[in-house]
């Protein structure tokens, strides 16, 4: 997934209640730091954590001048993290920048990042989602892998009912659209948007991505394109 902290036609009741069906086989107790948000929890309640945040909030606003921008700062540190393929640690500090300030919309890019990887499609469009509503800058790919993760989820969650199977992919081709609009590096967007097309089948129109991304000057990855050409061989470009 590519970094888009640096890097619409919504339905979103149909959307989450989608999600919600499908979460899929549950998986391995984690440690509470290393969910999203710190998996729900009133940290509040806990006097140890309670005066844990409150250490760290202090400190981090008098280094970085405000919480705003020691939350910018966490995310720049849990992407590195992420790049070193090291997600726990980005997780965690993915949750301390969303303590410092739970409006910044990298927060969500970075908790959508990890949950990708992890191949948890739906869980990740919705920290999309949170994103997207806090107006974030439209020039980093956002809405390139927005629509990238919600074909993900379309295509290979499973427990979606068909009707939210529809919705996401939907919703895929919209925000595809808008970043059309809105966003310079149509290289990176063609790209991602041709591997949408191959996981619903469309080949032909993965293939018009491919070229479209090529004019734009991107370059789509050489493994994908391999795969693409044996579903279909490479056609004549128009």
């Amino acid at each position: 997934m590519r970094q888009t902290a640096r890097s619409l036609l919504f339905l979103p009741a149909l959307w989450l209640a989608g999600c919600a069906a499908g979460t899929g086989p549950a998986a391995p107790e984690a440690r509470i730091d290393e969910a999203p948000m710190y998996g729900g929890a009133d940290r509040s309640a806990a006097a140890d954590l309670r005066a844990a945040d409150d250490k760290l909030i202090a400190e981090a606003t008098q280094a970085y001048g405000s919480r705003a921008g020691a939350s910018r700062a966490w995310v720049e540190q849990g992407y590195r993290f992420y790049q070193a393929d090291q997600p726990g640690m980005a997780m965690r500090r993915f949750n301390q920048a969303w303590l410092l300030n739970s409006k910044n919309p990298e927060v969500y890019t970075g908790f959508a990042a990890v949950l990708h990887d992890q191949g948890r499609f739906c869980e990740a469009m919705n920290m999309m989602d949170r994103a997207l509503g806090m107006d974030p800058p439209s020039f980093q790919g956002m809405y390139a892998d927005a629509g990238r993760i919600a074909a993900r989820c379309a295509a290979e969650d499973r427990t979606l009912p068909p009707e939210a199977r529809v919705a996401a992919t939907l919703r895929s081709d919209a925000l595809y659209r808008k970043g059309e609009k809105v966003e310079p590096d149509k290289g990176y967007l063609y790209a991602s948007w041709a591997t949408a097309f191959y996981r619903r089948g469309q080949y032909a129109d993965a293939w018009s991505m491919i070229f479209k991304a090529r004019a734009a000057g991107g370059r789509p990855s050489p493994g994908f394109v391999e795969m693409l050409r044996v579903r279909m061989p490479e056609p004549a470009q128009p």
